[in-house]
């Protein structure tokens, strides 16, 4: 697996997790659920980045991780707002 999926996967899975809970709360807090879990996400994507000690990358890595995470939010939105409405 290369390197930049793989330092990914771990905030992409936190993503997911905070989505899928938000969805399935079913109270009017998604929107602040979803929103800390996707800056959750982003500092530990950082502090990931940083414990691989390659600088070699490091831009590249992180805007992938970012990127993914914010289009994962984003599904996560439109699925807890489909599912509760706009509180």
């Amino acid at each position: 697996m290369p390197r930049r999926i793989a330092s990914a996967v771990p905030s992409w899975i936190v993503t997911i997790a905070g989505c899928v809970y938000a969805v399935t709360l079913g109270s009017t807090q998604w929107a602040a659920v979803i929103s800390a879990t996707i800056g959750a996400s982003l500092v530990l994507s950082f502090v990931i980045q940083l414990s691989i000690q390659r600088k070699k990358g490091l831009v590249n890595r992180l805007a992938f991780t970012t990127a993914g995470s914010l289009v994962i939010g984003a599904v996560g939105f439109v699925g807890a707002w489909l599912s509760n409405g706009l509180g």
